[in-house]
């Protein structure tokens, strides 16, 4: 019942098109499956037709195929795509340089809410450059941070309270490490991920991956960094986390929780579904959700992550394209693709709605952790950068370097690659 509740809403919600219905033709839109997966299968396209009368036509492809095939057009200055799905992943000075600023746009035919309803940090994500007052380049439709999941079966028993510092997070671990169970998992192995995953426990304590705004040098050989990778190296030595994690990815860290052979993880908000999912999920009726650990005073603080709707520069359809980012970005929208398929959600009132609230078991944890959203680089050698602290980062890990000197050799060798 609320399904149609919410379209419904959702179309009467739409302003008068910027774009007359005689005028209106066919958009491109370029995204990912699972973007499209979150519209209904194109439920939610169908709805702005009927709305506006523009037809939108979804072409999709898997994150590394869509980066390269977004930045081929563009950079041939083709006119095939109208509306683009940029990830952070793959979002950099060199790409945005491509799309359209937005400001123009948004001021003659606002967001309904206004850009306030976004986290500023999801907002700067896309700004170019990363500055408050920075154009903008995107608009965030599938972006979140990162959470605390955990049992609150096994904290309550153990008479622990949900964990809001990092030592209270490794010493909870180590004390619920028992019958087979360990207190922690987290995302070990060598790669992009793996640093992602030290820099979800990082940032909160303070630390930045490289320096804003510029990004030309490193900034993670910090109190904090030391501190976050210290303790996953504790969280080792103290036999509190699952064995083999130094080389699990996100599925092996979510099984891990799901299936019962760990207590807590902080992982990305968007994994939710897969835990309350009875079928593949044991520990359904005993998982909860928290903002991650975080030092009193640090803000921003999560690292956000996802993806944004931008405008080819080169198209010819620019107030379409922007009709049609600002309906999909809108709350009503945002929420029926949240409720019903479990899509990250990057409006702040949309948080706080109550049918979201009723329906959605993070709703408190996102509300608590959306507003202290951080940006991440855009600079073109971020992949080289994570190369680069990977190898470090797995050292100590391993124990064959100290934090300390894990993160002051990679400095070096990233301000290398930067200057």
């Amino acid at each position: 019942m609320h399904r149609r509740a919410i379209l419904l809403g959702a179309a009467a919600s739409l302003a008068a098109p910027a774009v007359p219905k005689a005028q209106a033709r066919t958009l491109s839109w370029v995204t990912h499956p699972v973007i499209l997966q979150a519209t209904g299968d194109g439920e939610l396209l169908r709805r702005f037709e009927a709305a506006t009368g523009i037809r939108v036509e979804p072409v999709t492809f898997p994150t590394e195929v869509l980066g390269q095939r977004i930045q081929q057009e563009l950079i041939a200055r083709s006119a095939a795509f109208d509306v683009l799905s940029v990830a952070d992943a793959f979002w950099t000075t060199s790409l945005a340089r491509f799309c359209e600023p937005l400001d123009p746009l948004i001021r003659a035919a606002p967001p309904a809410g206004g850009m306030d309803d976004f986290s500023p940090g999801m907002v700067q994500q896309f700004r170019v450059p990363q500055t408050p007052d920075g154009p903008i380049l995107g608009i965030p439709q599938r972006v979140s941070v990162s959470l605390l999941y955990y049992r609150a079966d096994l904290l309550r028993a153990a008479g622990l309270p949900v964990p809001r510092t990092l030592e209270a997070f490794v010493a909870a671990a180590k004390e619920l490490t028992r019958g087979g169970i360990s207190g922690a998992v987290y995302q070990g192995l060598s790669g992009q991920a793996g640093v992602l995953d030290w820099y979800e426990m990082a940032a909160p304590l303070g630390a930045d991956l490289l320096a804003a705004p510029d990004w030309k040098r490193a900034a993670f050989n910090s109190p904090g960094g030391v501190k976050a990778l210290e303790a996953r190296r504790r969280l080792i030595t103290d036999g509190s986390v699952n064995a083999g994690a130094v080389g699990y990815g996100f599925d092996d860290a979510i099984n891990a929780v799901a299936q019962g052979r760990a207590a807590m993880s902080v992982l990305f908000s968007a994994y939710w579904p897969r835990f309350a999912d009875r079928r593949s999920s044991t520990v359904a009726d005993t998982i909860a959700y928290a903002a991650p650990m975080r030092d009193d005073g640090v803000s921003p603080a999560y690292p956000a992550r996802g993806w944004a709707m931008s405008v080819n520069r080169a198209s010819a359809k620019k107030e379409m394209a922007w009709e049609f980012i600002r309906f999909l970005t809108d709350a009503p929208q945002q929420k029926w693709m949240a409720i019903e398929k479990g899509n990250p959600v990057s409006r702040l009132s949309v948080v706080r709605d109550p049918e979201f609230v009723a329906a959605v078991p993070i709703a408190a944890a996102l509300g608590e952790a959306l507003p202290h959203a951080k940006i991440m680089p855009n600079v073109p050698q971020l992949p080289r950068v994570y190369d680069a602290l990977s190898r470090h980062l797995g050292a100590a890990l391993a124990g064959t370097a100290s934090a300390r000197d894990a993160l002051a050799a990679a400095e070096g060798e990233v301000n290398r690659l930067l200057a």
